[in-house]
């Protein structure tokens, strides 16, 4: 590809295939395996991620828009596509038309459907057990199964509902058994349907695993049946868990950029936008090819330090919309600066020597979380796929 500015993000594929066949070993026997790639695959490359993941067998993918689902066929997706957003005539339509699954959560949902579908169509029907946002109420479960049961339009496969707090899933008391509870409850009205349940995200799924590798107790609510699983952020190697030991994910994608050049500031200059760095005494400043339009946040200014030839260093004065400049004095000392030219910087993920630094230390110092830091890398950051099956990436899909 061609590439004027180095600053892309290197999409590791051995990483998500490792996290992937983690848990496709975990859970052998799980009735539903859906990684959610909405948002651009969390900012990964949803096309080509997406294709790689059918690679790797699996049969099911998320997706919150119409639009994502869209994108995902017209670049030959097969696997099973769910939409989690809702929908109107058109866009059942158009979800039907392109063989997609919706996510009911209102009965204009189901009425939609009935107008559009000249057969059968599948659905996933949504409980909402506590996060109040998308979803039928667990007390009109039998109104909906009367409207549903022997239904010539629609059959239903699977009951849903979105855990709003899964880091505290292992406790009996917590929040997430609520709504596990109250999901199971539900889904003994719609067992005439021989339908599954899904309900656990990257938090459910890892709590899960921490039980199973612990004397399991009788009726944990992460046992009452086999939930389906929704994996999220633990793709693409993150723990959304105080807990990082449960198991070993590998973080999938590199932020990365070269230094463009350097700048000599004596004692007392400042630098950037607002003069909110001065310089202590006599500075090396690197200057890096990338800002806050390329989804890396001002609020970062003056605050996080970055990967330079494998040394952490710090974030000087005001990030630029384009720009950003580090601190690397203490890096380069007396040395000639041309030993450093097109030096690496690593804005999250891995560096030089091993080192690594975390999209989670990143989103902890924005005041903001770790999936705000990945799907923030913007559009004209090019992804860029290495691995083993990278090949796969640039021939069947075309990618960078």
């Amino acid at each position: 590809m061609e590439m004027y500015r180095h600053t892309f993000a290197e999409i590791n594929l051995d990483h998500l295939a490792h996290n992937i066949r983690l848990l496709q070993s975990s859970f052998p026997q799980t009735p539903f395996l859906c990684p959610m790639v909405k948002a651009n695959a969390y900012g990964h490359g949803d096309v080509q991620l997406a294709r790689f993941l059918e690679s790797l067998g699996v049969k099911h993918l998320g997706v919150c828009l119409i639009e994502e689902g869209l994108l995902l066929r017209n670049f030959g997706v097969k696997a099973e596509i769910l939409v989690f957003r809702g929908f109107d005539r058109e866009g059942a339509e158009k979800i039907l038309q392109y063989q997609m699954t919706p996510v009911v959560s209102t009965w204009e949902h189901i009425e939609h459907l009935e107008a559009a579908a000249d057969q059968p169509v599948n659905i996933h029907l949504k409980f909402d057990t506590g996060m109040n946002r998308l979803g039928f109420r667990p007390e009109e479960a039998q109104k909906i199964f009367d409207r549903l049961w022997q239904n010539k339009k629609i059959r239903l496969k699977a009951l849903v509902t979105h855990l709003y707090n899964g880091d505290d899933a292992l406790d009996t008391q917590g929040q997430s058994a609520e709504q596990l509870r109250q999901l199971h409850a539900v889904s003994q009205i719609f067992k005439p349907f021989n339908i599954f349940c899904h309900a656990l995200n990257s938090a459910g799924i890892l709590n899960l695993l921490s039980l199973k590798q612990k004397p399991l107790p009788e009726n944990h609510p992460l046992l009452l049946q086999n939930w389906g699983l929704r994996p999220g952020l633990m793709i693409y190697g993150y723990n959304p868990l105080e807990d990082k030991s449960v198991c070993q994910l590998k973080p999938v994608m590199t932020f990365k950029s070269q230094v463009a050049t350097y700048r000599r500031v004596k004692a007392g200059e400042t630098v950037s936008y607002g003069a909110t760095w001065k310089a202590q005494r006599d500075s090396v400043i690197a200057v890096v090819p990338v800002g806050y339009a390329d989804g890396f946040h001002r609020i970062l200014s003056n605050k996080a330090s970055l990967l330079f030839a494998g040394h952490r260093v710090p974030i000087a004065g005001t990030i630029c919309m384009d720009y950003l400049m580090l601190d690397v004095t203490d890096v380069v000392g007396t040395q000639d600066l041309k030993k450093f030219k097109d030096q690496e910087v690593i804005m999250f993920g891995y560096g030089a020597g091993g080192s690594f630094l975390s999209a989670d230390e990143i989103g902890t110092l924005a005041q903001s979380i770790t999936w705000e830091m990945l799907t923030s890398v913007g559009e004209r950051v090019p992804r860029v796929y290495t691995g083993v099956d990278a090949r796969f990436i640039h021939d069947e899909v075309g990618g960078e």
